[in-house]
């Protein structure tokens, strides 16, 4: 009788996993300043107004102080929880800006939002708040993908393209809008934790461009994400299988300074591309979606740019 009823017993559930983000009163105050923001002020340069604007409001896009010009990638999970705040700053040519530190390293400047406000606590010999000792104790500061929220307003069939960088998704979809465009944020984060959001939806990859692996005619990172894709599209015992497909976009384009120098899909475009329209930023009728789609990747794949 004792044996029976303890076989009974249900079994005991594991405790849901604490999640740690960023208030919403951090993040509210880094929206807009984009007077002071060289990544709104390239967005503008190189699309219009209209259409930066577009861009800025709809990947949350905020301004950092920590160093005159810097913007924030906000990784915003599926339940509007702000996860990590990345900090980047570009120079002209769309690319983070590199500078040398007192110990000779070259480093970039890239920076988390949690650890810039808690070197400014204690530069002012300051307390850090309670949420974020908690936030950086657990070491785990971007652990979704960069632009969920936009999943919210667009049908389910639509088709999800992934990259690797924020900003690279953000200047994709000023091209490309017969896709949802999202970041990893980094090649090793292609995985099923970052993805589950997007089980039942199509998804292409587009890696950027790496170094030949060995014994092959395409990048490492190219070889990587097509192991991991095949992976994720069988179903395991932590994950559904996902429908995912890798584009060898840039590994049919790349040149061998390309490939060292790392460029991505956004690079390729951008290299394209001679200045937008002037009519891109006549004044749209009220309450009218801005939408601004250059062409489409068809297109633009047999579009003949000698």
């Amino acid at each position: 009788m004792y044996l029976q009823s303890v076989s009974q017993n249900p079994p005991v559930s594991q405790p849901e996993k604490p999640v740690y983000s960023i208030p919403e009163d951090v993040f509210q105050q880094s929206i807009g300043h984009y007077e002071r923001n060289q990544f709104a002020r390239l967005l503008s340069r190189h699309f219009g107004a209209q259409a930066a604007n577009q861009a800025l409001a709809q990947f949350q896009i905020g301004t950092s102080s920590r160093w005159p010009g810097a913007c924030v990638f906000w990784y915003i999970d599926e339940k509007n929880r702000k996860r990590g705040g990345q900090i980047k700053l570009f120079d002209d040519n769309w690319h983070t800006v590199k500078y040398v530190n007192a110990a000779g390293k070259k480093c970039s400047k890239t920076d988390w939002v949690h650890t810039s406000l808690a070197y400014r606590l204690a530069q002012k010999n300051q307390p850090y708040p309670a949420w974020l000792t908690a936030y950086i104790e657990q070491k785990e500061f971007s652990p979704c993908l960069f632009g969920l929220p936009q999943l919210v307003t667009v049908p389910k069939g639509k088709p999800v393209a992934l990259v690797e960088a924020p900003k690279t998704a953000v200047i994709c979809s000023l091209y490309f809008d017969q896709f949802v465009w999202l970041a990893v944020g980094a090649l090793s984060y292609l995985n099923a934790e970052r993805l589950a959001p997007l089980v039942g939806r199509s998804i292409t990859a587009f890696p950027d461009a790496a170094l030949l692996g060995k014994d092959s005619n395409y990048g490492k990172a190219y070889l990587n994400w097509s192991r991991k894709a095949e992976q994720l599209r069988k179903a395991e015992v932590d994950h559904p299988a996902f429908q995912i497909d890798v584009s060898n976009f840039l590994e049919e384009r790349v040149t061998d300074l390309g490939r060292q120098e790392g460029i991505d899909f956004a690079d390729c475009l951008l290299a394209d591309w001679q200045g937008y329209p002037p009519d891109w930023d006549k004044p749209i009728e009220p309450n009218a979606i801005p939408s601004l789609q250059i062409t489409t990747l068809e297109k633009y794949l047999n579009y003949d740019r000698t």
